[in-house]
Parts: structure tokens; sequence; C-alpha cells
């Protein structure tokens, strides 16, 4: 029983310095209130807070290279935010969005425009128009 203890003492203190090594998180991560005000220093514009999450969200689904072009949109989008040219910078910034989604596509091999779902209730659509045609009491 004391083994037993001791060995899961050892194994947590492990984990835990190895958690300590590595370092998890970032500084924006760490200091969120922080990064989060510089940006909206930077552009306070919210239509535009919510396409760079969009992309954020995007950049760990997509491809290197058009990762790394959505991120040098985005930077270039919230640049002209700051200089107060909102309109070119909310299309600098659904270009990035496109760039990022056409990469995932790339990268997974998947359209998201297709909606696969759509055409397979088309039949369903169809057998339902037959049923309503027959009295509610006739099962066969």
């Amino acid at each position: 029983m004391t083994r037993a203890l001791i060995a899961a003492a050892l194994i947590l203190s492990a984990s835990l310095a190895q958690a300590q090594e590595q370092q998890a998180g970032n500084a924006a991560s760490r200091n969120a209130e922080e990064t989060f005000q510089k940006l909206v220093d930077r552009c306070d514009n919210t239509d535009m807070l919510i396409l760079r999450a969009k992309v954020r969200l995007q950049l760990s689904r997509t491809t290197e290279k058009a990762a790394a072009t959505a991120q040098s949109l985005m930077e270039d989008g919230f640049g002209l935010c700051g200089s107060g040219d909102i309109d070119t910078a909310m299309a600098k910034l659904e270009e990035a969005l496109v760039v990022s989604a056409a990469g995932s596509d790339e990268k997974f091999g998947t359209d998201t425009g297709a909606n696969p779902v759509a055409a397979e209730a088309a039949p369903e659509e169809q057998d339902s128009a037959d049923a309503s045609d027959t009295p509610w009491w006739k099962l066969w």
C-alpha cells in the first residue's frame, strides 16, 4: 500500500515537472486580457475582430502556405484598420478567410460549399408527397 502511494506521488510529481518544462501556452494565452486590449487599441471595429477570430480558427486546419498567406493578409488588414481604411481592411480579412478555407479544403480534400445532406433529402420529400395523397387511416 505504501509503495503504491509513493509510486503515485512520484508519477504525479514527474508529470507536473514535465508540464513546467513544456511551458504550456504562450504569452498571448497567459495575458489574454492584455493581448486583446492591444488588438482593440489597434482596431476597435467589432466586425474586424469577428473576422479575425474566424480566420484564426481556420489557420490550424489549413495548409502551411495558406496559413502564412492568410496571416499576412490579416496583419495587413489590421494595419489598414488602424490607419482608418475600414473597407479595404475588411476586404483583406475576408480574402484571408477565403484563402484559409481553400487551404483547408486542399488539406482535407473536401469542399465546404457542397451540401450532401440537401442532395439526400430530395428523395425523402418526394416520398412524403406520395404519402400525403393517401388518407391517414390507410397504412398500406
